[in-house]
C-alpha cells in the first residue's frame, strides 16, 4: 500500500519504526517539521522523525507546510492511498486531506472525544485523571474531530510524568495504527463511528504560566501540575529569601498527609523541603535554581540554609 507518513517529535517515532520495518507499510516518504533551534545559543536542528526517517534510508522532507507550494506537488507525485499522521504540528487543509483514497489517519492519545487538541497527555494529568486512552481517527478539518476507527483504555500512572507517559502512549499507539493499516490492507478495516461532539472537552498547546505552583491549591493538584509540565515548561515556585527572592524550577514532588500554612516550609527532610498547601503537604524532591543542575531538595534547602517558617511566594511575578 503507497503510504506516507507525517510526524515530528518522539512520540511518532514507534509507529514510524513499526511502518518501516513492515513488508507493505513502509512508507515512501517521510513529512515533518523544518530544523528548529533546541536552545537559546544552539543551531537549528532536525527533529527526532527527520533523524530517524534518515536512519531508516527513508524520504525526508522537512516542510514548513505541507498544504501549498513545492511540498503539496511532492505529496501529490507520491500518490498515496493513505496517509498517516502521528503528532505532525501542522494543521490540514482539506486538499491534503482528501488526497488519498483511504484517507489521513490519525494516532490521538487520549480517548477521544475527550481532550482533542495539542496536550492530551498533558493536560489530562494535570486534571488528575488516573486514566485515559488511546485513538486512532480518520482526520476531518474540525480539530480531532473525525470518526473513530479503534480505541483503548490507557491507565495513567501516578508515579509517571508527563514526557515518561508521552513516550509509552508511543509505544503502545504503533501496534494500534498497524492494525488499522493491516485491516485496510486486508479489505476488513474496522466501521468508523462519529464521536459525540457534546461529550468533547479540550486540550489547548501548555504555556509558561501553566507551570505555576500555587501552594493554596491541594498538594495532590500540586503533584499532578509537577507531572503535567515536563518536560515544558516545567513548574516554578518562587522562595522569598531576605537576600532577593529565588525561582525554583520543580521537577519532582510527591503528597503527604499534614496541614500546614499554605506556602510555608514545614519541614526539611532526607527526601526534601515539605511545603504547606491548601490541603496536605508537598515535598519538593528534585528541584532546580535557574542557571544551575538539578538538585536534591535537601540540597536546595543546605545550600540556600532554608529553615521551618521560611515561605514561597502564593502569587506569580517578581
Amino acid at each position: 500500500m503507497r503510504l506516507v507518513f507525517f510526524g515530528t517529535p518522539s512520540i511518532a517515532l514507534p509507529t514510524l519504526n513499526a511502518l518501516a520495518a513492515h513488508a507493505s507499510l513502509r512508507p515512501l516518504a517521510v513529512f515533518t517539521q523544518p530544523p528548529a533551534r533546541r536552545s537559546r545559543r544552539g543551531e537549528a536542528q532536525s527533529c527526532e522523525v527527520a533523524t530517524q526517517g534518515r536512519r531508516l534510508s527513508l524520504e525526508v522532507h522537512e516542510v514548513e507546510t505541507v498544504n501549498d507550494g513545492p511540498a503539496f506537488e511532492c505529496l501529490c507525485r507520491l500518490q498515496p492511498e493513505v496517509i498517516v499522521v502521528v503528532s505532525f504540528g501542522q494543521i490540514l487543509k482539506q486538499r491534503v486531506l482528501q488526497l488519498p483514497r483511504f484517507g489521513c489517519l490519525n494516532f490521538h492519545p487520549s480517548l477521544l472525544p475527550r481532550y482533542r487538541g495539542a496536550a492530551p497527555v498533558q493536560r489530562a494529568i494535570m486534571a488528575g485523571e488516573r486514566s485515559s486512552g488511546l485513538s486512532i481517527m480518520r482526520l476531518v478539518k474540525k480539530l480531532d474531530a473525525g470518526p473513530i476507527l479503534l480505541q483503548q483504555a490507557w491507565p495513567l500512572s501516578e508515579e509517571a510524568d508527563a514526557e515518561a507517559l508521552l513516550a509509552e502512549a508511543g509505544e503502545l499507539g504503533a501496534p494500534l495504527m498497524l492494525r488499522v493499516l493491516e485491516g485496510l490492507e486486508r479489505g476488513d478495516m474496522p466501521e468508523a463511528r462519529a464521536q459525540d461532539d457534546a461529550q468533547a472537552s479540550y486540550a489547548p498547546p501548555l504555556s509558561r504560566d501553566d507551570g505555576w505552583l500555587d501552594f493554596r491549591r491541594p498538594a495532590v493538584a500540586l503533584r499532578d501540575v509537577v507531572r503535567g509540565v515536563q518536560p515544558w515548561p516545567r513548574a516554578t515556585c518562587r522562595l522569598l529569601m531576605p537576600a532577593g527572592d529565588r525561582r525554583v524550577i520543580v521537577h519532582r514532588a510527591s503528597c503527604r498527609a499534614g496541614r500546614g500554612q499554605p506556602g510555608r516550609v514545614e519541614a526539611l527532610d532526607d527526601l526534601g523541603v515539605v511545603v504547606g498547601c491548601g490541603e496536605g503537604l508537598l515535598c519538593l524532591e528534585a528541584v532546580q535554581l535557574e542557571g544551575k543542575a538539578v538538585q536534591p531538595g535537601r540540597a536546595l534547602a543546605n545550600g540556600l540554609r532554608l529553615k521551618p517558617g521560611d515561605c514561597f511566594a502564593m502569587t506569580e511575578g517578581p
